[in-house]
């Protein structure tokens, strides 16, 4: 039975949704790069590649196609929120790419400096000026629970999932060990150890 409830315990960590849905914080910064070039309302590129793209799609965000209207009324509200700024990215943890776009960029919540102690959303900065809608693509972001300033103290770098996955497949493959030994009988159960322990001392 314990067994069985360790292998339990071992399937859910090895899920990678299970990491994502209880390790990941509701806001994280993966990584941070300056915006040289802004494309669109919901586009912008990098100084430098993550992850194999130096682009940015900003996520749960449709700005118009350039030459619709007020396509170049977002593609200047973004430039003057990013362009030869510091932009620090939360990047998708579970596509990490527009998949159904191009395909090589990068899908972010987008921040950037405000003050001293708050970040500005950028995504949520392009609905509340009217130049983009809201649309909920399929990533791990929930646009509901975004505001548009945001502590600075809220927004920490992401503990890598890879350490979390090595220190918890350690941890299971101790406890299944244990099981294991157990089971086989290689010994005494912890409650009968403890009570050798304690008439070893009571005789003494």
């Amino acid at each position: 039975m314990r067994i069985a409830a360790v292998a339990v315990i071992v399937a859910m960590i090895l899920n990678p949704s299970f990491l994502v849905c209880c390790y990941a914080p509701s806001g994280e910064i993966d990584a941070t790069a300056v915006a040289v070039k802004v494309h669109d309302g919901d586009t912008f590129y990098l100084d430098r590649v993550i992850n194999g793209s130096n682009t940015v799609r900003l996520a749960d965000v449709n700005a118009p196609e350039l030459g619709q209207p007020l396509s170049y009324e977002a593609r200047d509200f973004l430039k003057g929120l990013v362009l030869a700024k510091t932009v620090y990215l939360d990047i998708d943890d579970i596509y990490v790419y527009d998949y159904r776009g191009t395909g090589d960029r990068l899908v972010c919540v987008v921040y950037v400096d405000y003050n001293s102690t708050h970040y500005e959303n950028v995504n949520k900065a392009l609905w509340i000026a009217g130049l983009a809608e809201k649309k909920e693509y399929d990533n791990e972001f929930n646009a509901d629970t975004w505001t548009l300033y945001v502590p600075k103290t809220d927004l920490t770098p992401e503990f890598p999932t890879s350490i979390i996955l090595l220190v918890f497949m350690l941890l299971a493959t101790a406890a299944a060990t244990l099981m294991v030994r157990q089971k086989r009988g290689s010994g005494y159960t912890f409650p009968q150890a403890n009570a050798i322990r304690a008439s070893v001392r009571a005789n003494h």
